[in-house]
């Protein structure tokens, strides 16, 4: 579909809604924060923190959680290809940035390599919840640059209103062909309440405006314009619970299967051979599957313990990396489970708080020829406190986490065994009418994980050979020591409406990998450096309400940008600074919205450095029915209707692998209560 025909179908969809959709980066202030054990809203929280509803995630909602957040303030993705990327918050990713599903880790292996997939859908997500900067009082050195929660049903907490309610839901996409079918059913009586979805999601190799290869230099004269090859995913599961309900509380029990089925987008390295046999695929590829039961429970006990809770999480997973032709390359295993116990003490004058205990075991092993990391064990033991002091005119809180972790290797690789200890406090304060202040400070500290102390191989899908601080031959490493301090001002009125935060972080012996000169196997050497290293940046936006007597218009402005430097230069895969602006609409049918987000050109990396680019966006939903038994929601989108030529700096194959390009995403979604 040509750009004319793209603007006009644009036109159509704004005149038609005369509207425009959900506000890109919507706060839901009045949503409790569930990774707060305090039960804080986004807007009371130190921290800046988004929460995403459902109806904003309507529009939202792609086939990876990096995709589905990276617009998001402060948020970027990883993107190996439309099925493949994690969250990078403020310039950290992989792992230093905890994905959880409903306050417990994903248990999978997408923090050691940017082309594994984060097993979750977020179709079934009913919220997303968001925490910029380190989170590790909280969830520990895997938070270290953020938190991002999915939220489901998958664990009933309350009982329905009524015994059934339900929904399904059909996308397709016509830049990859994408077809998606979604349902759940929830139901309830007395004192038990159940939870049951599943979906079926199919894409074929998505289509672009230019070549997939960004130099002449290196591109194949085979290669052809317009597509992606080997972009295609075929992904599906199931998931099914039940809880038992009082009137203190409840415990519940879920069982989910995820499978996924993905190709690894991008050239053959120069150490790859060529395959022989007849080709299945036209490139590799990966099959992904986990089974994971989770409880979690509840209690009211209404004494010096007002209330406690706990989660807990337990996988089943493996993925196999498949070469074009059939032949299994490398097996991935992680059989790994998590628990957590929150105890929220009763309020002891202006004094309120909360004490909890994670625990973690993973047992990861890789078996191939891409098995660049050896087997190893990790077990984690965390202890945290959160304390708060209500003033008069805001609330100051206080926090600590002691955290032991322990790496054990097969082999004759040493073992890593040490302990960290983070601080924080922070505050928030009504500085005059309609003006908040908030000021959060930490030092925390990170363990490396199992990648940075034991890689020491070609590492195919980054296309380098990694090198671990252990394989080095190092005898000691150091942690990581973040010393943060982030401000934020707010605005609120029913006038006008905006959001400052500035943020310092600066680390002692941060580990990443770090760019050389010199080839090995046919591919860069990265060994892992530590060295000091700084980020800083911001976030703003301004809502400017236009207001109606029946509908709600609104405007607006936002900006975020962060800077990553080491000691010795610039870090790799920083996302650039963005500059954004939208126009909305809702009344009690329509919504939508139209955006525009310039993303400027990023040569501040170590790594490939991308043009600008300008993303134009539109969406919007009708709903049918909301008086009847049955509810319908029609949406549509379109995004990059530019057919920009856009390419992720955060992406370790942007060089090869952009953005897709000018696409239309519709979908219905039938309701019944």
């Amino acid at each position: 579909m040509n750009k004319l025909a793209l603007s006009l179908v644009a036109a159509t969809i704004l005149l038609s809604a005369n509207s425009l959709a959900q506000s890109e980066g919507e706060t839901l202030d009045e949503i409790v924060v569930t990774a707060a054990p305090l039960g804080r809203t986004a807007d009371d929280l130190t921290q800046p923190t988004m929460v995403l509803d459902k109806e904003a995630l309507l529009l939202k909602a792609a086939a990876s959680i990096g995709e589905t957040l990276s617009t998001e303030l402060g948020v970027s993705s990883t993107y190996f290809g439309p099925v493949a990327g994690r969250p990078v918050i403020r310039g950290q990713a992989g792992p230093r940035i905890s994905v959880l599903q409903a306050g417990v880790g994903t248990l999978d292996v997408a923090d050691l390599s940017p082309d594994h997939a984060v097993p979750v859908e977020p179709l079934f997500a009913d919220r997303i919840e968001i925490i910029r900067g380190p989170a590790t009082l909280l969830y520990g050195s895997a938070a270290a640059g953020g938190v991002v929660n999915v939220i489901d049903n998958r664990i009933p907490e309350v009982i329905g209103e009524k015994p059934l309610t339900g929904a399904v839901e059909l996308r397709a996409d016509s830049v990859s062909d994408e077809r998606a079918l979604a349902g759940r059913l929830d139901g309830g009586s007395g004192f038990i309440a159940w939870h049951l979805d599943a979906f079926d999601r199919e894409s074929s190799d998505i289509d672009i405006p230019d070549f997939a290869t960004a130099d002449p230099a290196q591109r194949p004269e085979e290669e052809q314009r317009g597509t992606v090859l080997n972009s295609a995913g075929a992904s599906q599961g199931f998931a099914g619970g039940f809880s038992l309900i009082g009137e203190r509380g409840f415990i519940g029990i879920s069982l989910s299967d995820y499978e996924n089925d993905y190709g690894l987008p991008g050239p053959e390295e120069e150490g790859e051979e060529e395959e022989e046999g007849p080709l299945i695929a036209p490139g590799p590829f990966i099959e992904l599957q986990q089974t994971r039961v989770d409880m979690r429970g509840e209690y009211e006990f209404g004494g010096v313990i007002e209330k406690g809770r706990f989660r807990f999480g337990h996988n089943n997973y493996e993925h196999s990396e498949i070469e074009p032709n059939g032949e299994v390359a490398t097996l991935f295993e992680n059989d790994a489970w998590e628990g957590r116990v929150e105890l929220v003490h009763a309020p002891i004058g202006n004094w309120r708080g909360a004490v909890g205990l994670q625990l973690n075991d993973r047992d990861f092993s890789a078996v191939g020829e891409e098995a660049f990391v050896p087997p190893t064990e990790t077990t984690t033991f965390g202890l945290f406190l959160l304390e708060e002091l209500q003033l008069a005119s805001g609330r100051i809180e206080f926090g600590a986490r002691l955290e032991s972790l322990q790496h054990t290797p097969d082999g004759a690789l040493p073992d890593y065994d040490d302990t960290a200890l983070s601080l924080a406090a922070g505050a928030n304060w009504d500085i005059a009418e309609d003006y908040d202040l908030g000021v959060n400070l930490s030092r925390s500290e990170r363990h490396p994980d199992s990648a940075e102390l034991y890689s020491n191989g070609a590492h195919l899908a980054t296309g380098l050979f990694e090198v671990g601080l252990f394989a080095q031959g190092a005898t000691q490493v150091e942690k990581e020591v973040a010393t943060n301090i982030d401000v934020s001002v707010h605005h609120h009125s029913d006038t006008l409406s905006w959001r400052i935060s500035v943020f310092y972080n600066d680390i002692a012996d941060y580990t990443f990998r770090s760019e050389t000169q010199i080839i090995e196997d046919g591919l860069p050497l990265t060994p892992y450096a530590q060295q000091g290293a700084e980020f800083y940046g911001y976030e703003a936006e301004l809502e400017v309400p236009l207001g109606g007597d029946y509908a709600a218009w609104n405007i607006r402005l936002f900006t975020d940008y962060v800077r990553g430097k080491a000691s010795s230069g610039d870090l790799p895969r920083i996302p650039p600074a963005r500059f954004g602006a939208q126009l909305t609409y809702a009344d009690s049918r329509w919504s939508g919205s139209l955006e525009t987000i310039y993303h400027a050109e990023q040569d501040d990396i170590s790594t490939f450095q991308t043009d600008s680019f300008t993303m134009l966006n539109v969406g919007a939903a009708l709903k049918l029915g909301d008086d009847g038994p049955l509810t319908w929601d029609l949406f549509v989108k379109g995004s990059n209707l530019l057919d920009e030529d856009a390419r992720r700096s955060t992406s370790f194959r942007a060089a090869f692998v952009p953005l897709p390009g000018a696409s239309l995403h519709a979908g219905v979604r039938a309701s019944f209560n």
